[in-house]
């Protein structure tokens, strides 16, 4: 794990690759990389690289990056790990290749020369990576099939420019910094801006299993090289219909990928609640090595999510190296500043909290690696929400069809006038109204009513890089195009998907890599700690997504298949007990606290906050109020407005 900075000349008639310019890029991502770094420049290509490298395989001098073949025709610059190097390796000796480390990022390089770009297809792990083809003077810039991985790039300047984290980007002199407003307004619903915006105008970050392409008369082009909606191996419905070949193959595919992503010549651990994944993580861990260490973290000002009984049960039951730490709205509130800073645009999650302290324990600990469960939930319909979708979403759209448009608008036009103060169910009825989709995430937190009354107007401007990614997607002020644009490209692969496959695949296309995975890379980089996903290995998501939604909910049970893959695996009482949720008390702090408050309302009136004009202060001061009186909880909300007005002042 690491991080990448740099940049090629495309337009500009005079141009300098000057090291100084790539020590700052490095400087500002340091975290990402304690165990050195390396700059390499070329004046010829225009071209300037830095890599930070924080070493999990290959600990000597020969694994460091960038990194070239020995006929100095290809460059990698790799974020991440590919966890099938071993034979991929074993491969490429076979066809002549003679490796001078033991380095995955090797691999990459003679796959490359070996197949060309479609080696992408033959990497299983998680990278972000930068290729320079000293032949045909092509660079690619590539992120991983589930985008676990960042990347960040912009095009001012006439410059290319690139880095595993924002903040380097804005150690360059040609690149200007400014807020996107539309990108903010997206963020305001789903707690991330959509890829590939952030929250600055001119700055992108690339989708997940895409590739950035400059070929050698400096023209740029986007592809999508991967989708999960083609699997390599398609199940038939005789097989995925049937209970005992779905739990075997989820066994074999978790092994599979819990196995191959303990791969490192450092200590690994595990994340651990006591809930059903991290704790089927540990069990499968256990299989492999004795040496399992495992981590948790809770808040003494939060019961309600304090989960370190059962974790506890857990490493007992599987004889781990157990670790915990106890936090407060007081450590949060010290934090603060410094997630900002790491998160580099917002994340409206809270839990990004507690994943940078139980980060903090395991670096401390003497762990570097560490695997986590994201992916879960949205692969085996984990959330009560999702149930909950599933159970009205056929009424929803009988009714829809059968329900005249002009009855069910009249309808939502008299709950207005009689129910003006329900603004989120009034949006719910306005979808249904209105032919809108019932699912948009597992995590939307301000409707679009909210937000007309919310944010001050603003015209869009419509974004050509926006366009060349995302063909076709409407760039105006409503979030539900974003649903719409990523739902038409799965109705273009699977006209009969089903509807919890519909909802797993909007969460693939945004929420998990935009917000899930950034906050697992964000945070714990900030430590310098490498965050592994085992459910996300891609053939393990191909299977899931052919799995039909009712063995994945089934008998009231979420996660009924993977519960019954369990099963012998983990103690009874550990699959069936109530799902609690890794969150953090925020209801708390914004009615009860001592700090978060203050914090929201200093944001909203520092007179050189560049986004709190884009709010009315006094529709947040009557959401705080109702939240402080227990008239209504915002917590949410606030939160979220909380982390992005934390930008507007961040440097």
């Amino acid at each position: 794990m690491c991080g990448i900075a740099g940049f090629l000349n495309i337009s500009r008639s005079t141009f300098s690759v000057e090291d100084h310019v790539l020590e700052r890029m490095q400087q500002s991502i340091a975290h990402r990389g304690p165990d050195g770094y390396r700059i390499w420049t070329s004046q010829e290509h225009e071209l300037g690289l830095t890599h930070r490298r924080l070493s999990i395989m290959d600990l000597s001098e020969a694994g460091f990056q960038p990194m070239f073949d020995q006929e100095q025709t290809v460059l990698v610059a790799c974020n991440g790990e590919i966890y099938n190097h071993p034979s991929l390796r074993a491969e490429l000796e076979k066809l002549g290749y003679v490796y001078r480390s033991n380095s995955d990022t090797e691999t990459i390089i003679y796959a490359y020369k070996q197949w060309g770009i479609k080696a992408l297809e033959k990497l299983e792990g998680m990278f972000a990576l930068v290729l320079y083809d000293f032949v045909t003077r092509e660079l690619y810039l590539i992120r991983d099939r589930m985008g676990i991985k960042p990347l960040y790039f912009s095009l001012q300047g006439g410059v290319l420019s690139f880095a595993s984290e924002i903040k380097a980007l804005w150690s360059l002199p040609w690149i200007t910094r400014s807020f996107k407003y539309d990108a903010a307004y997206h963020y305001l619903t789903y707690l991330a801006t959509p890829a590939p915006m952030t929250l600055y105008e001119g700055i992108y970050k690339l989708p997940a299993s895409f590739y950035l392409k400059i070929d050698a008369h400096k023209h740029v082009t986007f592809h999508e090289w991967y989708t999960p909606l083609v699997p390599e191996t398609m199940y038939s419905r005789q097989e995925l219909l049937d209970e005992d070949f779905c739990i075997a193959k989820i066994r074999d595919l978790l092994r599979n990928s819990i196995k191959q992503q303990m791969m490192s010549d450092v200590p690994v651990g595990v994340f651990l609640s006591g809930g059903l994944d991290s704790s089927l993580n540990v069990a499968l861990m256990s299989e492999f090595t004795d040496q399992v260490n495992t981590f948790t973290v809770a808040f003494s000002d939060g019961p309600e999510f304090n989960e370190l009984e059962w974790a506890r049960k857990v490493a007992r039951h599987f004889g781990t190296q157990h670790h915990e730490i106890v936090i407060s709205e007081k450590e949060a509130s010290d934090f603060f500043a410094k997630m900002v800073h790491h998160q580099d645009e917002p994340l409206g999650d809270c839990v990004c909290v507690p994943l940078y302290y139980v980060a903090k324990l395991l670096k401390e600990s003497g762990v570097t690696v560490v695997q986590v469960g994201e992916g879960s939930d949205e692969l085996f319909c984990g959330y009560n929400l999702y149930a909950r979708y599933l159970t009205i979403e056929k009424a929803w759209h009988t009714s829809q069809r059968y329900v005249p448009a002009v009855a069910r608008r009249g309808a939502y036009h008299l709950a207005t006038k009689f129910f003006p103060q329900n603004i989120g169910r009034l949006d719910v009825m306005h979808n249904w109204a209105y032919d809108r989709s019932l699912f948009w995430s597992g995590a939307t937190v301000f409707s679009e009513a909210w937000k007309q009354q919310l944010m001050t107007a603003n015209p869009v401007q419509q974004d050509a890089i926006v366009e060349a990614i995302c063909p076709g997607f409407n760039q105006i002020l409503d979030s539900h195009n974003v649903v719409e644009y990523h739902r038409s490209k799965l109705n273009n692969h699977d006209t009969q998907a089903d509807f919890l496959k519909t909802m797993t695949y909007l969460e693939l296309k945004h929420r998990l890599p935009e917000l899930l995975l950034m906050r697992v890379d964000k945070m714990t980089m900030a430590v310098s700690v490498e965050g592994r996903v085992p459910f996300l290995d891609h053939k393990l998501v191909e299977f899931a997504l052919q799995i039909p939604q009712e063995l994945k909910y089934a008998q009231g049970q979420t996660k009924y298949i993977l519960k019954k893959a369990c099963e012998g695996i983990l103690p009874h009482d550990i699959i069936y007990r109530k799902k609690i949720g890794f969150a953090a008390p925020t209801t708390r702090w914004f009615k009860q606290g001592k700090y978060f408050p203050n914090h929201l309302r200093d944001l909203l009136r520092q007179e050189k906050n560049l986004l709190s004009q884009c709010f009315d202060i006094s529709f947040v001061d009557r959401m705080m109020s109702a939240t402080k009186t227990g008239r209504a909880d915002y917590s949410y909300q606030l939160w979220a407005l909380q982390n992005l007005l934390a930008c507007g002042t961040a440097t």
